[in-house]
């Protein structure tokens, strides 16, 4: 909030209590007592609006002063305002002081609305409020005395009335200041025009027809002053509300994005280590069968990589940036194919092919894709090939099963989460290569074919060492 800003709110609204002074006191052919009760009933409608918009601030912003404001406004425009308007006769004494007694009450809010006590809270001020309209029913049921005679018409109320309408201004122009709110500030000098108004009644000759007048415009203006600077704090409520709604949202949208990259994750997770476990499943009878077997050894190791494979996806999966390694293919694929002995798994590779990227990547992606024939062509006999020629590795998995189904890569009714096959695809576009599928006849079968960059010249043969290796294939 600049300077500027408040300096020209002070001589807006000074200048519009001038001109509306002005062309009320020459408005000599009004009626003077029907245009005071317009006037007066205008400005209790102006009230009551402007203690409804206080009552929505309050409500959005969880800030009790606005709560405050419209309790004193209500007990003021809705109250105080049209007890004297409605009246038939002039009020007696008693009926006076019952309506002094909600006008200070009015007041005394409207002050303890710049800073209200903790301990009441939001509705410390209805509860006043409340009190207020029971002390002025007592004040009713008093008798009539001299007393309170002089305490209606005295300089008291004269002075109680000028002071308290100052002093909420003054408190509430202030609060706006430091706060640095220029709706405050309007608030505090919409009730500056209403003392103004208070003083000219004061100070206007009594026999001047047109001196309520100009009261009840100056009154009118104040609230009408008020109102507006209530409705612009309960639009900043209700903007500040959007705002957080905004972020709350945005907030949730992360989350939710969060929340299903991590199911996704999770099922990713949870996919491979079913594929890992159903090539483990049924190995310990085959190493348990001859101590002596050739193949014992190979079967040893192959378990021990598929384990610590299946280890470092419950330690959070394949790392975001793959390790860059040299390797040779046949030592994993042979381990993959070693544990599937039982299910008719045959391997041929070219000799010392070798690749450069992560040799987890390629055991998942064989893996997946073993899982698929496994599960899609049950008792069919699988080939596993891995040549090299035209500056790609191509590994080839092809089963003699029924081929891929004419709606796409999933048969309907076979079990799974239909998940492999995508991650597969994934994976392998993180080594540079890609992964198609197709349908193959003499004999029948389904042929996946995984294509991955082959190694230049200049790259076969590049040392790497052995901390750069991928956990799961560490000597163990």
């Amino acid at each position: 909030m600049t300077q500027r800003g408040p300096i020209a709110d002070i001589v807006g609204v000074a200048v519009a209590c001038v001109v509306v002074s002005v062309a009320l006191s020459a408005a000599t052919a009004l009626p003077v007592e029907a245009t005071y009760q317009v006037l007066t009933v205008a400005a209790a409608g102006a009230g009551a609006a402007a203690a409804i918009l206080a009552g929505v601030a309050a409500r959005l912003t969880g800030d009790p002063r606005p709560s405050w404001i419209a309790a004193a406004l209500t007990l003021y425009c809705l109250i105080v305002l049209p007890w004297a308007t409605v009246a038939a006769v002039e009020l007696d004494v008693v009926h006076r002081a019952s309506r002094l007694v909600a006008y200070l009450g009015a007041l005394v809010l409207l002050i303890l609305a710049v800073r209200p006590p903790r301990i009441l809270r939001a509705w410390g001020g209805w509860a006043l409020l409340l009190a207020t309209g029971l002390l002025a029913l007592v004040v009713l049921g008093l008798p009539e005395s001299a007393a309170m005679g002089w305490l209606v018409d005295g300089p008291v109320l004269t002075v109680a009335v000028l002071s308290g309408w100052g002093a909420a201004a003054a408190a509430f122009v202030a609060d706006g200041f430091r706060r640095r709110s220029r709706p405050r500030i309007r608030l505090g000098l919409g009730l500056a025009v209403l003392a103004v108004g208070q003083l000219y009644r004061v100070a206007a000759v009594p026999t001047t027809p047109s001196s309520n007048i100009v009261f009840g415009g100056l009154r009118l203006l104040g609230l009408l002053i008020v109102l507006a600077a209530l409705a612009q704090l309960a639009v900043l409520a209700v903007r500040s509300v959007e705002s957080a709604q905004w972020r709350q949202q945005e907030e949730l949208a992360t989350a939710a994005l969060h929340m299903g990259r991590a199911e996704e994750a999770a099922a990713e997770r949870d996919h491979e280590l079913r594929n890992g476990l159903a090539g483990l499943a049924g190995i310990t009878h085959l190493l348990s069968d001859d101590t002596n077997s050739p193949h014992r050894d190979r079967l040893k190791h192959a378990v021990l990589a598929e384990l610590g494979r299946l280890h470092a996806l419950l330690d959070g999966g394949l790392p975001e940036t793959p390790p860059d390694v040299e390797y040779a293919v046949e030592p994993v694929l042979a381990g993959l194919v070693a544990l599937r002995r039982n299910a008719g798994v045959s391997l041929s590779v070219a000799p010392d092919l070798r690749l450069r990227g992560d040799p987890a990547v390629l055991a998942q992606i064989v893996t997946n894709l073993l899982v698929n024939c496994a599960r899609h062509a049950p008792g069919a006999s699988v080939d596993v090939t891995a040549r090299s020629g035209n500056g790609v590795v191509s590994i080839e998995v092809r089963d003699t099963g029924p081929g891929l189904p004419p709606e796409g890569e999933r048969v309907g009714d076979t079990p799974g989460s239909g998940l492999g096959l995508p991650i597969s695809r994934r994976l392998a576009a993180t080594q540079g290569g890609r992964l198609t599928l197709r349908t193959v006849t003499n004999p029948r079968g389904c042929s996946a074919i995984l294509s991955l960059p082959a190694l230049s010249v200049d790259e076969v043969g590049r040392p790497v060492t052995d901390g750069n290796l991928p956990s799961a294939f560490h000597r163990r």
